[in-house]
């Protein structure tokens, strides 16, 4: 995965080069700016006592316990073991530099599965009566059931399900401590299209049809998508040839692959987080292609898809809200030393996002003096911009949610980036936005 100086990506960089850009990001200082690899200072305030009995620092040598709440079995166990592995690993990292204000750090993981409410419930309801300094979630429920319990006991929550209706909840509830560490999926469909546009202006594709077919998943999350991205294109004076939903697992796409034949797309778009699943379709579509672009939600940022597609997944689009930054010093230092721990490279999203979220909440921990003050920790944490692996996390009042750059921010020190990757030659291609490209989109070999 080569760092390349100018890539033919679209983006909001407005002239910034890449290299000038993240050598800036890595040694800003401005406002309340954390750039991370601070191990030292976390560990060099360990002296200040705590009023807190039940697990502030005070004298106490016992592990400070911060709370996983991650699918490790069921359909997303893939992407669970991303997040698991991307925790433990800052985990390690702060525990080798002294620990968190002299006390080194644990990780209690409990099993979210499938993020049905009553797990979800269950499971915040055991972390928070372990007293847990923090919790990482990464995904919670489309129905935000388990919010109140967390609300309620104060310790900071993070979370990447990327649902605006978790983020609605937090704002119309007046939460404080539940933060949403990427932006909501609001952002996907639309920015998209105006990479879909980007293509067809610049002569890089011409599309076979102005006509789209969308498969989707039922899930809230992959509706809104794919939706949003109906109506942006319909609205462009593109036809929508189909629009069905299944529900996961599914692995054959027979029925509607023999319609996609049968009228031809120019693009066809397929929305899920289900690794297994887009695997399944791409190969599928791969034994007899359509001159269509293919873009597939997200799921291909976890290493499993590659696994199961292989060279049919070569041509395919793919985008993330939230994700490692492939040609960027602090993410490579990332990915060599995930790759050292764990035998291979982590997957484009959330074993970063994780690795990111659990040093932003050290430092916050560190600032307030106490990780169990939890207003303190709060605070700190809502009024900091911590550049990590995945680029820049600011969290928004109200909504305590990241917002994306470039589509509602032309700033990248502040908004997190939409990535979108072009799988070529089996390797991940970031081709959107500037600064962080490290290629160029490639027509597919079907459209050659």
């Amino acid at each position: 995965m080569a760092d390349q100086q100018s890539g033919g990506g679209s983006g909001g960089g407005r002239g910034l080069s890449r290299r000038k850009f993240l050598q800036g990001a890595t040694t800003a200082g401005v406002g309340g700016l954390v750039v991370g690899g601070a191990g030292g200072f976390v560990a060099g305030r360990g002296s200040k006592s705590s009023t807190n009995t039940t697990g502030g620092t005070g004298a106490s040598t016992e592990p400070i316990l911060i709370g996983s709440a991650s699918p490790v079995t069921g359909p997303f166990a893939s992407d669970g073991q991303q997040m698991v592995r991307g925790q433990q690993l800052a985990i390690d990292e702060i525990n080798a530099n002294g620990g968190l204000l002299g006390r080194q750090l644990k990780l209690q993981v409990l099993d979210s599965k499938a993020q049905e409410p009553d797990v979800m419930k269950n499971v915040l309801q055991k972390l928070v009566s372990q007293n847990v300094a923090a919790i990482f979630a990464g995904f919670t429920t489309y129905t935000s059931v388990e919010f109140p319990i967390v609300a309620q006991a104060g310790m900071p929550m993070f979370h990447v399900n990327t649902w605006h209706g978790n983020v609605e909840y937090v704002q119309q509830n007046n939460i404080t401590n539940i933060f949403q560490g990427d932006p909501s999926e609001t952002s996907y469909g639309s920015g998209f299209i105006t990479l879909v546009n980007q293509f067809i202006d610049s002569g890089a594709w011409t599309p076979s049809s102005k006509s789209t077919y969308v498969v989707t998943s039922n899930d809230p999350y992959s509706l809104a998508i794919a939706k949003a991205f109906k109506a942006g294109m319909e609205k462009q004076c593109w036809k929508t040839l189909g629009f069905e939903q299944y529900t996961v697992p599914q692995a054959d796409y027979g029925g509607q692959l023999v319609k996609i034949r049968n009228n031809p797309p120019g693009i066809v778009f397929f929305s899920s987080y289900a690794p297994g699943d887009e695997a399944s379709f791409i190969k599928q579509f791969a034994e007899s292609p359509t001159p269509s672009l293919v873009y597939e939600q997200y799921a291909p940022s976890i290493p499993e898809y590659l696994d199961l597609a292989k060279d049919a997944a070569n041509g395919v689009l793919w985008s993330t809200v939230v994700g490692v930054l492939a040609g960027d010093d602090r993410a490579k230092a990332f990915i060599d030393k995930f790759t050292q721990k764990f035998s291979r490279p982590p997957g484009f999203s959330n074993a970063g996002d994780q690795y990111d979220l659990v040093h932003l909440w050290a430092e916050a921990a560190a600032v307030a003096g106490d990780p169990f003050d939890f207003a303190k920790v709060n605070a700190a944490v809502a009024n900091t911009v911590y550049r990590g692996t995945c680029g820049a996390y600011s969290f928004l009042p109200g909504t305590l949610t990241c917002y994306p750059y470039p589509d509602e921010t032309l700033d990248p020190s502040l908004g997190m980036a939409h990535l979108t990757f072009q799988i070529q030659n089996g390797e991940q291609v970031l081709i959107s936005p500037d600064p962080y490209t490290t290629g160029k989109f490639e027509l597919p070999s079907w459209l050659r």
